[in-house]
């Protein structure tokens, strides 16, 4: 997902409904910290942390059978996409070690020596 552009606010104004939603995805599915995808919107992490809070607690249940999607199952998939790319990041980085360790013990192999 993109990130959201921060709109730019007059004094005691407050941020479109638009922007928040898009703010909180956008955190859920980055699977950056909190205090990592507030510092980069330019906000504080307990405003982004509220908005996630209020979405969550003014979300419909989704209505059976007619596929619409809603807030709450949006969130979750969001919630999901971040821990899989948090996952894919420690296999790929578990997989690189290996490949590093790999060539050193082939390395030595076809040397005949050991270090």
């Amino acid at each position: 997902m993109m990130k959201p552009i921060r709109p730019s606010l007059s004094k005691g104004a407050s941020y479109p409904a638009e922007f928040r939603e898009e703010a909180v995805r956008y955190w859920l599915s980055s699977g950056q910290t909190l205090a990592a995808v507030a510092a980069d919107l330019g906000l504080s992490p307990q405003c982004l942390r509220s908005w996630r809070q209020s979405m969550e607690s003014n979300a419909d249940p989704a209505p059976a059978g007619n596929g619409a999607t809603n807030i709450s199952s949006e969130l979750a998939l969001a919630r999901e996409n971040g821990q899989l790319r948090r996952e894919l990041e420690a296999m790929t980085r578990q997989r690189d070690i290996l490949k590093k360790a790999i060539s050193i013990f082939s390395e030595n192999t076809l040397s005949g020596g050991s270090r």
